[in-house]
C-alpha cells in the first residue's frame, strides 16, 4: 500500500506531542529489556513509513531529513526495491555464497565494478559498513604485509573494535572499551573551520597534508603503513568537506609510500554528495572502496569493492560469513542502484535550494558558525558566538527536539555534537524540501532566542 498517497500529506502532521501514550508504553517497555548502551534520540516508537514520510504508532506522521542515518537516499520502502526483495524471498533466504553462489550476489558485484570510479574490479560483501570496514583492513594487511593503520581523529568508521580504533571521537564510541586495537595512527583532518594548525586557506598550501606526509614517513611508521582509511566528507565528524585538491595530496602521500588508500563511502556514497560515489568530487581513484547504507536502502548489507591485484591476496576460506551478501539483501541493492541512478540529478536542486537557505541563516543568525556539504549532504556548525566559535552542544540538540515535536526528523553530529545534519531523501520535491527548512528555521530561531543567543 502507498502510505503517502493514502495520508494525502503535503508535510508532517502532529495529532498529539510526541511521545504519545502509546509510544511511552513502548519506550517504557524499552527501558526493561534492552541494553542502556541503546541510546534513543527521538523518543517515539514509530509504525509505518513510506517515502519522506514515517507515521509513529499515536498517528504522528513526521517528515524525514534523516534518511535512516544516511540510508534511505530514494526514500522509505521504494516499491520496486520491496518488490525486488519479495521475489527473491518466494526463491529462497539464505544458503550462503561460501556453501553455493547466487545470481544476485554475483550481479551485485558486477554492477559494482561498473559503478565504482578507477578500476575496482572485485568484491566481497558483508552484513554492515562495520564488518566491510574489517574486511578492507584484513584485505589490505594480507596484500601490503604491513601494520600501521592511518585514520582521522575526527572520523567515523563503525561500532566494532576496529572500526572504534580507527574513530578518533572518544565519547560515546570507545569510552570504557579500552585496550583497543594496536597499530591505529590518528591524525588530523582538513577542518578548515576550526583549522587544527591555526591557518586559513588558501594561503596555507594544504599544510594538514604535509603535516600528515610527516607523520607516516616518521618512525615508527615509516615504512610500515599498510592503509590509510578516509571518508571523503566526515560524516558523524561534522558533515566535513576538505578543500579543493586535497584528496589529490593525500592519494600522492599514499602512492609515495605504498600505502592502500581505502575510501569509506558508507555514508558518503550513492549520490549522497551529487556523485556516486563521494571521492569523485576530486581527482582521485581509490585502492578500494566500502560502501554500506544506502547501498541497499535499508537492507543490512556492506560491501568492499577494489583492485583486483589487492582483493585476489587473502587465501581461500580467510574471508566471508554466514549472512555476508545475503540473497535478499543483494536483490534490494540492485534495484537500489538503480534507482540511485535515476535520481542522482535532483541533488542540485537540494545543494542549491539548502546552500541558499543555511547561508541566509548564517548572516541572519549569531549561532550560525559555518555551512558546509556537498551535494544533498548539508550541514551548519552551531556556536555561542561567531567570534569565539564556541560550541553550542546544548543548543543543537534543543534545535533537533523542537524539530521533532513540530514533525522533522533531523540528526546532529560532530567532534562536540554541534552540527545540525541534513540527510533529506534525493528524490524529495522542492515544496516539501522547503517545508522541512522552515521547520528548522523556526526552532533555531526559537531555540536561540530561549538560549539567549539572539
Amino acid at each position: 500500500m502507498n502510505y503517502s498517497k493514502k495520508w494525502k500529506l503535503k508535510g508532517p502532521k502532529i495529532v498529539v506531542e510526541p511521545p504519545g501514550p502509546k509510544s511511552k508504553k513502548i519506550l517504557a517497555r524499552k527501558e526493561k529489556c534492552v541494553t542502556d548502551g541503546i541510546r534513543i534520540g527521538l523518543p517515539t516508537a514509530l509504525d509505518v513509513a513510506e517515502g519522506p514520510f514515517m507515521r509513529d504508532v499515536d498517528g504522528n506522521v513526521f517528515l524525514d531529513f534523516t534518511a535512516g542515518i544516511g540510508v534511505h537516499n530514494c526514500g522509505h520502502r521504494p516499491e520496486a526495491m520491496v518488490k525486488a526483495c519479495k521475489d527473491q524471498l518466494d526463491k529462497f533466504i539464505h544458503i550462503c555464497v561460501m556453501v553455493s553462489p547466487y545470481e544476485s550476489y554475483i550481479k551485485l558485484a558486477e554492477e559494482m565494478a561498473k559503478i565504482c570510479p578507477g578500476k575496482l574490479e572485485k568484491s566481497i560483501f558483508l552484513n554492515s559498513g562495520s564488518e566491510a570496514i574489517e574486511n578492507a583492513l584484513k584485505i589490505a594487511r594480507s596484500y601490503t604485509k604491513k601494520k600501521w593503520i592511518v585514520s582521522y581523529r575526527t572520523s567515523f568508521h563503525g561500532r566494532t573494535f576496529m572500526d572504534i580504533s580507527l574513530t578518533g571521537k572518544e565519547k560515546p564510541y570507545r569510552d570504557g572499551f579500552h585496550p583497543l586495537v594496536p597499530y591505529v595512527q590518528h591524525v588530523d583532518f582538513a577542518y578548515c573551520y576550526r583549522c587544527p594548525l591555526g591557518l586559513s586557506h588558501p594561503s596555507c598550501n594544504l599544510a594538514c597534508a604535509d603535516t600528515i606526509r610527516t607523520v607516516i614517513e616518521t618512525a615508527p611508521l615509516a615504512g610500515d603503513v599498510c592503509a590509510f582509511v578516509i571518508e571523503p566528507v566526515e560524516g558523524e565528524g561534522g558533515f566535513i568537506n576538505p578543500p579543493p585538491g586535497y584528496w589529490e595530496k593525500i592519494r600522492k602521500i599514499c602512492d609515495d609510500n605504498d600505502i592502500v588508500f581505502i575510501d569509506d563511502e558508507v555514508q558518503t556514497g550513492f549520490g549522497r554528495t551529487g556523485k556516486m560515489f563521494a571521492i569523485e568530487n576530486w581527482k582521485v581513484e581509490p585502492d578500494i572502496i566500502v560502501s554500506g547504507k544506502g547501498l541497499s536502502l535499508g537492507m543490512p548489507l556492506g560491501g568492499v569493492t577494489g583492485k583486483a591485484k589487492i582483493m585476489a591476496t587473502p587465501p581461500p576460506a580467510s574471508l566471508g560469513g554466514t549472512f555476508g551478501g545475503n540473497p535478499v539483501c543483494c536483490a534490494g541493492a540492485l534495484e537500489s542502484i538503480k534507482m540511485t541512478k535515476k535520481v542522482l540529478s535532483n541533488t542540485k536542486m537540494i545543494n542549491k535550494v539548502e546552500t541558499k537557505r543555511l547561508n541566509e541563516w548564517k548572516a541572519k543568525y549569531e549561532v550560525v558558525g559555518d555551512v558546509r556539504g556537498l551535494g544533498a549532504m548539508m550541514g551548519m556548525e552551531l556556536v555561542k558566538t561567531k567570534a569565539g566559535k564556541e560550541p553550542a552542544t546544548e543548543l543543537a540538540r534543543a534545535v533537533q527536539l523542537a524539530c521533532f515535536k513540530k514533525g522533522l526528523y533531523i540528526l546532529t553530529a560532530g567532534a562536540y555534537g554541534n552540527v545540525v545534519r541534513l540527510h533529506p531523501p534525493l528524490n524529495i520535491d522542492q515544496k516539501l524540501l522547503v517545508k522541512g527548512l522552515d521547520i528548522l528555521e523556526s526552532a533555531l530561531a526559537e531555540e536561540s532566542k530561549k538560549a539567549g543567543l539572539i
